[in-house]
């Protein structure tokens, strides 16, 4: 005769009573780690938990990726420790805060807070926090490449540099204060110093001048660098509209006055429309190009010789005739 198998549920029920009553004893362990610190600066980590009344802590820890370096074990004496990969500020920790003092880029990393119940339990939580320190660049961003005067059509080309951070700030450029889109903006790699370790950041701007983008004549353009909430600099760069500049001509009389527009000459660099990027090694202003003064110059001079030569010609001519009558 078959009989029904009758499973025997006394240890799982037990195993989640126990479980559950472990879980009641150590809880809502969570941690406070600084996200950023410049560099120098002490950080402040803390490391909370809530016991049962009939609970006792066992111990604190922390760690720095997997190397423990601060223990607090109240049942000891003395119930402090300290390991040497993380300079700690003793006389400001105890069970729930620690302080990190003098702080090196070397130190950003993972932080974790490891609490430990006391007997029976000795229920074990982990929380972790990630923390970066920062090395701020040491002076402002700096803007070349640029010119002080600008026609609508024009290409405005540049960069914007920010040297020696750690690491590399992050860079935008604004005109009149409103953010460039991303096809006028080029981002270079960022350049590391072999010696030292530290970033520099580069961005260029590669935009067509507009007519719009003049206010009373004058057009902003600013750069600024950001590292999270650390540090933010700026610089800026003041940009007049190249405007046509007006002659007039008349007769003696003062009437009927004719209106010339001589159109100013562009002492930048001819745009090449097809290059959209800066290059690297930065941008150079091309000052080959003739102006319209210059090249009268040069017609009227030429014009001189001619005539000079025209002369010396006729004088020879009648010097050769009269040696000839002479001769004769």
């Amino acid at each position: 005769m078959w009989l029904p198998v009758v499973m025997d549920l006394r240890l799982p029920i037990l195993c989640l009573l126990i479980v559950a009553e472990m879980s009641l004893c150590l809880r809502n362990v969570r941690v406070t780690v600084p996200t950023a610190v410049r560099k120098g600066e002490s950080a402040h980590l803390f490391c909370y938990y809530e016991l049962e009344d009939k609970e006792r802590l066992y111990s604190i820890k922390w760690y720095k990726g997997k190397r423990e370096f601060y223990r607090y074990t109240p049942q000891e004496n003395p119930s402090m420790k300290v390991f040497n990969s993380v300079d700690v500020e003793r006389s400001l920790s105890n069970q729930s805060h620690v302080v990190i003092k003098a702080l090196e880029t070397n130190v950003s990393g993972k932080y974790s807070c490891e609490v430990s119940a006391d007997a029976p339990s000795f229920h074990t939580m982990i929380v972790s926090g990630d923390m970066e320190v920062i090395e701020p660049p040491p002076e402002k961003p700096s803007i070349t490449g640029l010119q002080s005067r600008y026609r609508p059509g024009d290409i405005l080309r540049g960069n914007c540099t920010s040297i020696n951070s750690k690491p590399p700030a992050n860079l935008t450029w604004t005109i009149n204060d409103v953010p460039i889109i991303q096809q006028y903006i080029k981002q270079y790699r960022p350049i590391k110093d072999t010696h030292t370790g530290l970033d520099t950041s580069i961005l260029g701007i590669n935009i067509l001048v507009a007519h719009a983008h003049f206010i009373k004549g004058k057009l902003k353009i600013k750069c600024q660098a950001t590292i999270q909430q650390i540090y933010a600099e700026s610089s800026e760069w003041y940009v007049e509209e190249d405007r046509p500049r007006i002659l007039a001509t008349g007769s003696s009389s003062g009437h009927n006055l004719n209106q010339l527009y001589q159109n100013s000459v562009y002492d930048g660099e001819i745009p090449d429309q097809t290059d959209m990027y800066l290059q690297m090694n930065g941008y150079k202003a091309d000052k080959t190009s003739p102006s319209s003064s210059s090249a009268a110059k040069q017609v009227g001079a030429y014009v001189k010789l001619g005539w000079i030569a025209f002369y010396i010609c006729t004088i020879c001519s009648v010097l050769l005739y009269s040696l000839r009558v002479g001769i004769s």
